[in-house]
C-alpha cells in the first residue's frame, strides 16, 4: 500500500505535519524569554505534537485509502485543528498558560467588555517577529496549499486505482507501535516550564495514563498551616498606635481605586513625580505613602482584598462575586458609624459582576458614568472597559450632598478607568510606545483628581473626609516578557501606590512604608474607630507597630505562579517548573538577576507558598458569616 501511494501519503504527511508550526512558533517566542533551547529540550517540547502529528497522519491515511470522501471531512478536522492549536499558542504566548475550559467560560461570560483586548492578541508580536494575525493568514494560505495537494494525490490515487492495501494489517501494526512508544515518552517525560511540553489536545489523555501509573504517583503531604489566617478585627487593639494622640475624627470616606495604575510608573526613584504627577505627589507628602502588594494582579481580585481585608481567591473564577452579603469594612462604618455607600464607575458595572460584588459588601447603589451623565458630556474615548473619567467626580457630588442633608456621613467609592488599556488619552502628538501611553493616561488621572478636589473643596466635601487612593494592580510592558496583567509576579505588576490623605490633617507616620491591599481595610477601621468588631481580615493596621513582614501574591490564573516577599528577597514559584526563584529587590529592584532556590529553602519557601494557595481555596469554599 504506501509505496503504491507513495504521492497520497507524502501530501497526507505534509497537512499532518502542519499542526506542528504553532508549537515551533511557540517555542521561538518562549526561547527570547524563558526557555531552554536545546536539543533535548525541544525534543521535549514536541513530543506531545508529535505523537499528534502521527496519529492523525494514521487516522487520515487509513479512512482516504477507504473512501476517497473522507478527504473532505479530514480536511474540514484538519483547519478547526490548526485554528484552535493557533488560539492556545497565542493564549500561552500571553499568558503563559495552556488554553482550558474556565479560561473559554470565563471569555465567553465577559466577551462583551473584552473586545479592546483584541488589538493585543492580534497585533502584537507572537514569533518570529510576527503579529498573530499575520501568522493565522500565512498558516490559512498553507493549509490550503497542502490540503489542496492533498486533494489532487487523492484524486490521482483513485483514478489510477492505486489504493489497493497491500499487507495493510503489518503496516498498521506498526504506526500503533510508534503511536504507543510516543505516547509511553509523553507519560514518563517531565513537564517543561509553562507546560511547554504539553499539547492542549493529547495532554489530556497523557494526564490521566500518569494519573494511573505508579511511577509518576507523588506521595501527598498535607500542607503546612497557612502562616496569615484570618483572625477577627478585635486583636487590632492589643498592639500598641504608632502615635500617642488621637487620630483625627473622619465623618466620611472616599476610596479612588486607581485602575492599572503601578507603583513603577509613579514612584519609582527615576520618576519625576512633582513634575509629571503633581496631584499624587502633594497628597503622597501631605499624607501617608505605601508601596503596596497586590493579592491577584486582577482588578476584581484587588477589589476583593483592598475592602474586606482577606485574600482573594487565586484562580480565573470569581469567587469573590458569588454571594448576596459577605462582611467587610464597608458594612462596619455603615453600621456603627451611621455612613452610607455609593459607588461610581467609569468601568461597566456588568463587568464580573462588580455591581453585585458592591452590593454584597455594603454598597446601597452604584452608579455608571453613562447613568448619571448626560449624552452631550461624555467623552468619546471609550473602550469595551469603560468610558473616561472627565464626568466622574463632578457628576457624583448631588449624590454626596444628598447623603450628608440626611445626616449621614458618606463612603464614595470611585472607579476611574484612564489607566486601563487600550491607553487612549492623548490629545497631543502621538506617542511612540505603549508604555508612554500608559503613563500619559495615568497623567491624566493625576490632572482629573486635582480637578476633583477643587470641586469638592468648593462643595465643603473636603471637611472631615479621609481619602484612600490605591491601585487595583500594576501592569506590565515587556520588562520580564509579559504585557499587561494577570500572569507576573514581578513588581511592575504587583506593586501599587497607596495614599492615605485628609485635607489639613496630620496623619501618623508610619515606620514602614511598605504594605499590602489587605491591610487597607483594617486601617480604615483603624481610622474610624470600629476595631471592636467580629470582622474577619488577614492584613494589618498601619497605623499600629509591627515587625518583620511577608507578603503573599498569586497569578489570576491558578497555579501559574505565587510569590512571597520577605525583604529583601523575593521568591517566586512556578508550578509548572516546580522552580524558585529568588531576586534581592533591594539590590536589584528591576528584578534583572534571579538567583535558582534549591535544598532545604525551596522545600520551606514552597511549603509556605503551597499553604497560602491551600488556604485561600478552603476559605472562600465556606460561606461567608452575615
Amino acid at each position: 500500500m504506501w509505496h503504491r501511494n507513495s504521492l497520497l501519503y507524502f501530501s497526507l504527511l505534509l497537512t499532518s505535519g502542519l499542526l506542528l508550526a504553532p508549537k515551533i512558533i511557540l517555542i521561538e517566542f518562549f526561547s527570547y524569554r524563558w526557555v531552554e533551547t536545546g536539543v533535548l529540550d525541544i525534543a521535549l517540547y514536541l513530543l506531545q505534537d508529535v505523537l499528534l502529528v502521527v496519529a492523525f497522519f494514521v487516522i487520515a491515511a487509513t479512512t482516504i485509502t477507504r473512501n476517497k470522501f473522507n478527504f473532505y471531512l479530514l480536511s474540514i478536522a484538519s483547519g478547526a485543528l490548526l485554528l484552535f492549536l493557533l488560539v492556545d499558542m497565542r493564549v500561552r504566548e500571553l499568558w503563559l498558560k495552556p488554553l482550558d475550559w474556565q479560561l473559554i467560560r470565563y471569555s465567553l461570560q465577559n466577551a462583551s467588555n473584552l473586545t479592546s483586548g483584541a488589538e493585543v492578541f492580534l497585533t502584537q508580536a507572537a514569533g518570529f517577529g510576527h503579529t498573530f494575525r499575520f501568522i493565522v493568514f500565512v498558516l490559512f494560505l498553507a493549509y490550503l496549499v497542502t490540503w489542496s495537494f492533498a486533494g489532487l494525490a487523492t484524486y490521482i490515487a483513485y483514478k489510477e486505482q492505486r489504493t489497493v492495501t497491500i499487507k495493510k494489517r503489518q503496516h498498521l501494526w506498526a504506526s500503533l507501535l510508534v503511536i504507543g512508544a510516543l505516547l509511553i515518552g509523553s507519560i514518563h517525560a517531565k513537564d517543561a516550564r509553562y507546560y511547554l511540553n504539553e499539547n492542549i489536545v493529547v495532554s489530556p489523555l497523557v494526564t490521566t495514563l500518569r494519573s494511573t501509573t505508579p511511577l509518576n504517583a507523588a506521595p501527598h503531604r498535607p500542607p503546612l498551616p497557612f502562616e496569615q489566617p484570618a483572625y477577627p478585627l478585635t486583636s487590632v487593639n492589643d498592639i500598641r498606635k504608632l502615635q500617642s494622640h488621637a487620630t483625627p475624627d473622619f465623618k466620611n470616606l472616599v476610596f479612588i481605586i486607581l485602575e492599572s495604575v503601578r507603583w513603577n510608573s509613579v514612584f519609582a526613584p527615576d520618576i519625576k513625580t512633582a513634575e509629571r504627577y503633581p496631584t499624587f505627589d502633594k497628597l503622597s507628602r501631605e499624607g501617608m505613602l505605601f508601596k503596596t502588594y497586590v493579592s491577584v494582579p486582577h482588578s476584581s481580585k484587588g477589589y476583593h482584598a483592598i475592602l474586606t481585608g482577606l485574600h482573594a481567591y487565586p484562580d480565573i473564577e470569581i469567587k469573590e462575586a458569588m454571594y448576596l452579603l459577605q462582611p467587610s469594612v464597608i458594612h462596619e462604618l455603615k453600621n456603627r458609624k451611621n455612613m452610607e455607600a455609593v459607588a461610581f464607575s467609569s468601568l461597566y458595572l456588568q463587568f464580573e459582576n462588580m455591581e453585585g460584588f458592591l452590593k454584597s459588601i455594603g454598597v446601597s447603589n452604584a452608579y455608571a458614568v453613562s447613568e448619571i451623565t448626560h449624552a452631550e458630556n461624555r467623552s468619546q474615548h471609550a473602550s469595551s472597559f469603560g468610558e473616561s473619567d472627565e464626568q466622574l467626580f463632578s457628576s457624583s457630588i448631588s449624590y454626596l450632598e444628598k447623603i450628608k442633608k440626611n445626616g449621614q456621613g458618606f463612603i464614595a467609592l470611585y472607579f476611574p478607568s484612564a489607566a486601563h488599556y487600550p491607553y487612549q488619552c492623548s490629545q497631543g502628538p502621538p506617542l511612540l510606545s505603549e508604555l508612554e501611553k500608559y503613563e500619559d493616561c495615568i497623567a491624566r488621572t493625576d490632572s482629573v483628581l486635582g480637578e476633583m478636589l477643587t470641586s469638592f473643596d468648593k462643595q465643603g466635601l473636603l471637611d472631615s473626609t479621609l481619602f484612600v487612593l490605591v491601585g487595583d494592580h500594576g501592569e506590565s510592558f515587556g520588562e520580564h516578557g509579559l504585557f499587561i496583567h494577570n500572569a507576573s509576579m514581578h513588581e511592575e505588576e504587583v506593586t501599587v501606590p497607596l495614599i492615605f490623605w485628609a485635607k489639613e490633617k496630620s496623619l501618623p507616620k508610619p515606620a514602614t512604608t511598605t504594605s499590602h491591599q489587605i491591610d487597607v481595610a483594617p486601617t480604615v477601621a483603624d481610622f474610624f474607630g470600629v476595631t471592636e468588631s467580629p470582622l474577619s481580615v488577614q492584613g494589618i493596621s498601619l497605623l499600629r507597630e509591627h515587625g518583620k513582614r511577608t507578603f503573599f501574591m498569586s497569578t489570576f490564573f491558578d497555579q501559574l505562579a505565587s510569590a512571597l516577599v520577605e525583604h529583601p528577597y523575593k521568591y517566586i514559584y512556578e508550578f509548572s517548573s516546580d522552580t524558585l526563584t529568588k531576586y534581592n529587590i533591594e539590590n536589584d529592584p528591576q528584578e534583572k538577576h534571579p538567583q535558582r532556590v534549591e535544598g532545604d529553602e525551596f522545600v520551606a519557601v514552597k511549603s509556605r507558598l503551597l499553604s497560602y494557595n491551600v488556604y485561600q481555596k478552603a476559605l472562600f469554599a465556606k460561606k461567608p458569616k452575615e
